[in-house]
């Protein structure tokens, strides 16, 4: 397949992401247009509007196990064979984000690579990461120990490695003026550590690099898209668990790679749980390396049914879409150059009977159809169109009704005007004291309710755990009265975290309902005055509120716990600090209680970060921003206002700012509205 081929299956693929990118254009168009017609008071909520399309940029999230194939698929999603390093070593592997004909490119970058700042540096080797973290928590000093000795010798190794550069390079950033596979393999693909003698060599800053951005033009491909190859979810530090998490969460489309060998092993169930447990967001399954398999049809068919099985046994939705394909085979298909493996080969007749394989381009045509790619374009366009894209729009949508309802207000006060109708008793200032009095009452009374929510969080998130906890300690002790000393001890904290996502989702629907009660009381407030000082009605019905933001539960609820590495270090909960095998002795001396009494200890000191992450990081900036757009929204009113007065008080014809009639801004107002519906 020739470049031109693959950009066009590209652009067929993400055809309906490209006519919903080409709506957009229109609209931004329109808005810019009315722009240079307006009135001064609407230039502010425009230039919002504005903002917003131009920094659209949903994301699309690529995760799953090493050796999955990942990097392999994002390479052939976005039609460059060599772009992404398909074997790296999963501790050192970077969170990559790909944006795809992106606006907000960096002047002369294409690559840009952020270390770690030194003080993440400095706690990695304090603690040993988040691994090292839970280990001290737990009491097993002996990991811990284990842990910090890993992390200090990779610590020394690198440092070695830079020198004298390691102090300028750390919290700082290296960008590239272009897009070089072995510039990229320096900073996101690690090699053997033995084999780093200088800066040259592949993975030689991998440890050291927090994020990789990578800016891709490429006709076909959608404008403004983000996909972001993340590393393998078994990372052994956990040095990049929260970004790889944040990456989750700052994606409403995921797309879960499993390898047809072991689809839906333990660790894949556990990305689902995440994923599902975080957010219902647009989750697809994309099965890959096929092309390993003898018969693929019928194996698809087990594979599928397995992993339905799965699905409804964990509780999760049955509507994940499922897709079945091959990195390799669309990487054959895109590069054009090279033949297939014999198995690989074979897997593709088995599809394809009919398949003359002597025909290059047909085979490379058949084996990019099998690949999966071309459905998995098809299903991202849809999702992000459906998901995040109807979303925007709607949004956009409510913000342009607003600008169009003010601006025809005024106007209709300009033609009250000069009816005769309208009858001044009261000046500017004192009409802007009376609506800046009223809308603070509405901002004041918006704080307590933020607050009051706040402190309600903080009791049913520590309700939940107390449940919790009661729950675990019962269980432990007829673990104890049934078992004694024999197995191991485990309690999944899975409930925990849903009794803590309810009540954080529930405090945010009120933080919700709040705006909503504000955003009323502002548009009562402005009514008030309007009415009785200026005898202006506005049909508040009519116009659409601000959107909110949408609250989704924080992934810091998926992080890894000390509760859940049940099977390599909860056997030891029986310890008395000694060996294991002084457990029988431990319990048959009625040492039980001590045994509760370190295990509940131990969730209260795990789970105290999650609540104080739930309420700091996460609810705190949830009311912040909810208060950043009623804020918005009375300034917007507020200045609506005075321009309302304004016009009641001007003489003559009408002029709007660029000299042009009102007809011709009505004019555009239309247009406008005709875009935004």
């Amino acid at each position: 397949m020739t470049k031109g081929n693959i950009r066009l299956k590209h652009r067929e693929g993400f055809g309906e992401l490209n006519r919903y990118w080409s709506r957009l254009a229109d609209l931004e168009k329109a808005v810019e247009d009315f722009y240079d017609y307006s009135l001064a008071f609407v230039e502010e909520p425009i230039d919002r509007v504005l903002d917003k399309i131009r920094s659209f940029e949903p994301s699309v999230s690529v995760i799953g196990q090493i050796k999955a194939g990942k990097s392999t698929l994002v390479n052939a999603l976005v039609g460059e064979t060599d772009l992404l390093p398909s074997d790296v070593n999963p501790w050192t592997s970077v969170i990559t984000a790909l944006h795809l004909n992106s606006r907000h490119r960096p002047m002369n970058t294409r690559a840009l690579f952020r270390f770690f700042d030194q003080h993440e540096w400095d706690r990695l080797v304090a603690t040993g990461g988040r691994l090292g973290e839970m280990a001290t928590r737990a009491g097993f000093e002996q990991e811990a120990d284990e842990v910090r000795a890993q992390v200090t010798q990779m610590r020394q190794s690198t440092e070695a490695r830079l020198g004298a550069d390691f102090a300028s390079i750390i919290g700082s950033n290296h960008s590239f003026p272009d897009l070089d596979k072995e510039t990229i393999n320096r900073y996101i693909c690690y090699g053997d550590p033995s084999e780093l003698k200088d800066a040259s060599g592949d993975g030689v800053y991998a440890d050291i690099t927090k994020t990789a951005d990578l800016y891709i033009d490429a006709e076909g491909l959608p404008s403004g898209l983000c996909i972001r190859d993340t590393p393998g979810v078994n990372d052994t530090f956990m040095m990049r668990e929260q970004i790889t998490l944040n990456a989750i969460q700052d994606s409403r489309v995921c797309v879960v790679v499993l390898s047809a060998h072991q689809a839906l092993s333990t660790m894949d169930v556990a990305i689902l749980r995440i994923i599902c447990a975080v957010e219902a967001r647009e989750v697809v399954i994309f099965v890959n390396r096929i092309d390993e398999l003898a018969d693929p049809k019928a194996e698809e068919e087990k594979i599928r049914a397995s992993i339905r099985r799965t699905l409804a046994r964990l509780g999760l939705d049955q509507d994940i879409s499922i897709l079945f394909g091959s990195g390799y085979w669309a990487n054959f298909a895109i590069s054009g150059e090279g033949a297939l493996m014999p198995r690989s080969l074979a897997s593709l007749q088995q599809l394809n009977p009919d398949l003359d394989i002597t025909d290059h381009e047909a085979l490379r045509e058949a084996a990019f159809e099998a690949s999966g790619v071309p459905a998995l374009h098809r299903l991202i366009a849809e999702r992000v169109i459906d998901g995040p894209g109807a979303a925007f729009l709607k949004d956009i949508e409510a913000e342009i009704k607003l600008i169009i309802e003010m601006s025809e207000a005024v106007d209709s006060a300009a033609r009250l005007r000069d009816a005769g109708m309208a009858v001044l008793t009261i000046s500017q200032e004192e009409l802007m004291l009376k609506v800046a009095d009223a809308l603070q009452k509405v901002m004041t009374t918006f704080d307590a309710a933020a607050v009051d929510l706040r402190i309600a969080l903080h009791e049913r998130l520590t309700r939940a755990r107390e449940t919790f906890v009661d729950s675990a300690v019962e269980a432990l002790q007829s673990h104890i009265q049934a078992f004694g000393e024999t197995g191991s001890w485990d309690h999944d904290p899975t409930g925990l975290r849903m009794m803590m996502r309810t009540a954080y989702l529930s405090s945010c629907a009120r933080l919700r309902r709040e705006g909503e009660i504000s955003f009323e009381s502002v548009l009562d407030a402005v009514q008030d005055v309007l009415q009785n000082e200026l005898g202006v009605y506005r049909n508040a019905a009519s116009i659409d509120f601000p959107e909110q933001q949408q609250h989704s539960a924080p992934t810091v609820l998926a992080r890894t716990l000390s509760l859940d590495l049940q099977g390599t270090w909860w056997h030891r909960i029986w310890d008395t600090g000694a060996t294991g095998r002084l457990a029988g002795r431990f319990l048959r001396f009625g040492q039980a209680k001590k045994v509760e009494k370190k295990y509940r200890a131990l969730i209260i000191e795990e789970t105290q970060p999650l609540i104080d992450n739930l309420l700091t990081d996460f609810f705190d900036p949830a009311v912040a921003a909810t208060r950043e757009i009623v804020t918005g929204f009375a300034l917007d009113q507020s200045r609506f206002c005075e321009a309302l007065l304004e016009r009641l008080h001007e003489k003559g014809p009408d002029e709007n700012k660029a000299g042009q009639s009102d007809e011709t801004s009505l004019a555009r107002l239309a247009e406008m509205r005709r875009l935004s519906a």
